[in-house]
């Protein structure tokens, strides 16, 4: 009864929607706003059910283990001011009594948390002057009504707005269909962000863990932070593990992007050349030359090749670009030098649950078969981007009324160069589309400089797009 009231009350109107208020959606909101800071008075909402923004699932967890992977002095709200958060920690770190986040190199890698705190106190200014208000509700539908969009709540509250930005976080890993068998049983960990999943494990208890990228360390160093002593595998059809930072201070090397290569072969026969022409050089230093340049090198490649990067090159990318920071790589080779972490390189095949603990059965590399026995099974393999369109949810029901589309690619959301979101290749008018999700277009959008990037684009579109639309209004009246 009450949700039929809320339904029926006059739908409240904002100019801008951001759904998601992480990181993307608070840096888009807190840029359109020093932009345009005559759209007045709650003239930009943001959807977000945790109860502050800026945290999100990326800095939204207390675990102290949980570090930022780049250091500090290449994370910033603004790319114009690429010290901002270093100068902020540096000025707040008496807080946090946390000695260990300064490294002899002077790279700084705080938490995450301090991160997310960095960011809401960013955008604190905007919601005390009511310019921004910060729905903390789930939205759960967005239909487009007319000239704008309609947009309810998990509460069945319902908002209207001229223009929505999809803004939310990577969807939770999905477990690989040969465990489906055994998704519900209480020792597998689906999701290894939930609060506090780990706080019940025995310390002795023998680990699973599917997938061995940054998810996977992060895993570890939580559980020896708290005691874990007792055996880890680790899965994964390669059996990479993420690799860290170079010691020196970074140096970029390697240009990719002046005429940029057609095909994803000649695009690693020239990564490959320029990393042996300096062979004395850390290959940090080529790695992140290429993703600076990522932009022009993506979209140079045509789908087809754009395809086959992702089916063939992209686990190689992933270990390389994705790097742990050293304290975490320091808990991971601590643990493999006592022979606590074993990595395979294997697929899993099927398993079981019994009383006395889940059985994996592997196909390793090379085609030897290997068993597994576990006590706890945790899932790490990474954001099911591939299913974000077929299970339930706001942008599931955006596809089936033909208002999102996943991108040729299949990394995420289809969209243009200028952020709309696209359905059989043309604009949706008012729709657009940030952060990760929108990778397919723009290839390189899942480490933090490059997102910055991408959310001050996002919001300097709205800005002009919000300019026009007043100037028209003026000459109409």
């Amino acid at each position: 009864m009450n949700a039929e009231v809320q339904i029926s009350r006059q739908p409240v109107f904002a100019t801008v929607a951001i759904i998601g208020g992480g990181a993307t959606g608070t840096m888009i909101a807190y840029h359109l706003l020093r932009k345009r800071p005559d759209l007045g008075s709650k003239s930009v909402v943001i959807f977000e059910p945790r109860p502050r923004l800026g945290a999100g699932v990326a800095y939204g967890s207390e675990d102290p283990q949980h570090r930022i992977n780049v250091p500090a002095s290449r994370m910033s709200i603004d790319t114009e001011r690429p010290e901002d958060f270093a100068d902020w920690f540096k000025w707040h770190s008496h807080k946090t009594c946390d000695p260990e986040a300064f490294l002899p190199s002077g790279d700084i890698y705080p938490t995450r948390a301090e991160f997310g705190r960095y960011l809401f106190e960013r955008i604190t200014p905007f919601l005390v002057n009511e310019t921004l208000q910060h729905i903390q509700d789930t939205v759960v539908s967005v239909q487009h009504t007319g000239e704008h969009w309609q947009i309810q709540t998990g509460h069945g509250a319902i908002y209207t707005a001229a223009y929505v930005v999809i803004a939310t976080s990577h969807p939770v890993p999905a477990l690989p269909g040969p465990l489906k068998g055994i998704a519900h049983d209480p020792r597998v960990i689906s999701d290894p962000w939930a609060k506090d999943v780990f706080k019940t494990i025995d310390p002795r208890a023998r680990i699973a863990i599917i997938g061995t990228g940054l998810t996977m360390a992060d895993v570890v160093a939580t559980l020896a932070a708290q005691g874990h002593l007792g055996p880890i595998t680790a899965v994964s059809r390669r059996g990479l593990r993420s690799r860290g930072h170079s010691h020196g201070p970074a140096n970029l090397f390697g240009d990719f992007s002046t005429n940029p290569e057609q095909t994803a072969l000649g695009l690693l026969r020239r990564i490959r050349k320029t990393l042996a022409s300096a062979s004395e050089r850390p290959w940090q230093d080529t790695l992140d030359a290429i993703r600076r340049q990522g932009k022009t090198i993506w979209t140079a490649l045509p789908v087809a090749e754009q395809r086959r990067l992702v089916r063939h090159l992209r686990p190689f990318w992933d270990v390389h670009r994705f790097r742990i920071a050293p304290q975490v790589e320091r808990a991971l080779n601590l643990r493999s030098e006592t022979g606590l972490l074993t990595v395979l390189a294997a697929r899993v095949e099927s398993a079981e649950a019994a009383p006395d603990g889940l059985t994996l059965y592997l196909r390793e590399r090379g085609g030897r078969s290997r068993t597994v026995h576990a006590d706890i099974l945790i899932n790490t393999t990474g954001p099911d981007h591939a299913g974000i369109l077929t299970k339930p949810g706001f942008l599931s029901r955006l596809a089936h009324d033909g208002f999102a589309q996943r991108d040729p690619v299949g990394l995420g959301l289809w969209t243009d160069k200028d952020h709309s979101a696209l359905v059989d290749g043309l604009p949706v008018s008012g729709l657009l589309v940030a952060g990760p999700l929108s990778r397919g277009t723009f290839g390189e959008l899942m480490g933090f400089p490059e997102v910055t990037a991408n959310s001050q684009s996002v919001a300097s579109r709205l800005a002009d797009i919000l300019q026009i639309s007043t100037y028209s209004e003026q000459v109409h009246s």
